[in-house]
């Protein structure tokens, strides 16, 4: 059984405040098929929804708006790995209170 090694795309993590209204769309770049995803919050459970797209022209779409009942819900001071694939695509997040961050790491994992 090999290991997977996690090499993240230097300078490329954003840090987005959680808030009770979906947020803007972020850009994962097109290189990378893994993102790391982490909760700073210590009361706040964070739910993230990522919309891949075809196009890579013209402007960034706005992707799907996640609600706190839908999408990947990311615990608490926890921290998740998620394979996302090779092409475009964005993440908009929600949070059940706004405490705390959503650090949002693009990567390559082989």
């Amino acid at each position: 059984m090999s290991n997977a090694v996690f090499s993240p795309a230097w300078g490329s993590t954003t840090s987005v405040a959680n808030a009770i209204t979906a947020t803007a769309a972020v850009a994962l770049p097109k290189n990378c098929n893994a993102v790391i995803l982490t909760n700073t919050s210590a009361t706040a459970r964070t739910h993230v929804v990522l919309t891949r797209y075809e196009s890579e022209g013209g402007t960034l779409p706005t992707g799907t708006a996640p609600t706190t009942s839908s999408g990947l819900p990311i615990l608490p001071n926890q921290q998740v790995a998620v394979y996302v694939g090779i092409g475009p695509s964005v993440i908009r997040t929600i949070a059940t209170a706004a405490d705390g961050n959503i650090i949002i790491t693009p990567a390559n994992v082989s």
